[in-house]
């Protein structure tokens, strides 16, 4: 089992996009099951066309990717971690989280 690069990138992307291995898969027409042994090391890196499904379904360039392959750092910033999240939150947590972000803003 070899975590690439490649892996962890396409797993970001997905958190990105605020969508679980399950509804990734769904957007590709392929197995959550799928997605998750890519991204753990346990299937190979798509390639071609198939490369292409994940990369529309996160909402990414093929040169985004390979930029991001390219410069890669296992520490997320701040700002990462902020965006994987938000696709976690509810409609209510996200006002909330509003109102304290435009009180941030506002000091």
């Amino acid at each position: 089992m070899i975590m690439t690069t490649e892996a962890k990138v396409l797993r970001r992307f997905r958190e990105k996009a605020g969508l679980s291995m399950r509804q990734a898969g769904e957007a590709m027409g392929v197995s959550g099951s799928l997605v998750s042994q890519i991204e753990n090391g346990r299937e190979n890196i798509p390639t071609g066309d198939r490369l292409m499904r994940f990369l529309d379904a996160y909402g990414i360039s093929l040169s985004t990717f390979r930029n991001h392959v390219k410069e890669f750092s296992e520490e997320q910033t701040d700002r990462d971690v902020i965006e994987s999240l938000l696709g976690k939150i509810g409609s209510k947590d996200m006002k909330t989280l509003r109102v304290m972000v435009e009180h941030f803003i506002s000091e």
